[in-house]
């Protein structure tokens, strides 16, 4: 048994004046009569226009050098810290207290100081994520909406993430359901 493909149907006005027969398979179809019209839909692969987009590169290859040039800052405080451990382990029986508990502040301090660069590392790679995705988004829907007007769309979805990304504003029914709630 072949199944059909699935389509979307709305009732509304339509300036079609004849009946139609459509065929979605060999096996199946169905006619459009003038009172309803099939409504247009089409996806939108976010991510891949993320990775295959100029924007979207640029920000990968501009985010991937800051993240690293932030990553080899961190591995040398790393490395300062750890040597400081290993010192101060070597030393603390040795030295008197007040000498050890000055070393351990010192640890202490260098220690924390590593975690809140590494905190203020993360914060600033999401806030610049963020910021990337507006901007691109704010892109993307102003060319979503010039194809879509284009192919004569009715409907765009986020293939990715759900979403509608475009409406035709014939589809729009906000008033006359406002006015049914307004009586």
């Amino acid at each position: 048994m072949i199944t059909p493909v699935a389509v979307v149907i709305v009732l509304k006005s339509s300036p079609l004046n004849l009946t139609r027969t459509v065929s979605a398979s060999p096996s199946f179809s169905y006619v459009v009569s003038p009172l309803i019209a099939i409504t247009t839909v089409a996806v939108v692969d976010y991510e891949r226009i993320i990775v295959e987009s100029r924007l979207g590169k640029d920000y990968i290859k501009n985010a991937k050098k800051n993240i690293e040039k932030k990553q080899e800052l961190l591995a040398k405080l790393e490395d300062q810290v750890r040597n400081m451990r290993d010192k101060f382990n070597e030393q603390k029986l040795v030295l008197d207290e007040k000498a050890r508990d000055k070393k351990a502040e010192e640890l202490s301090y260098k220690m924390k100081e590593l975690q809140r660069k590494s905190e203020d590392f993360q914060a600033e790679v999401k806030i610049a994520e963020g910021k990337f995705q507006r901007d691109i988004l704010s892109v993307l829907m102003k060319e979503v909406k010039s194809v879509a007007d284009q192919l004569g769309l009715d409907l765009v979805l986020s293939k990715s993430a759900p979403g509608l990304m475009f409406v035709s504003s014939e589809l729009d029914i906000t008033s006359k359901v406002l006015d049914r709630m307004n009586r």
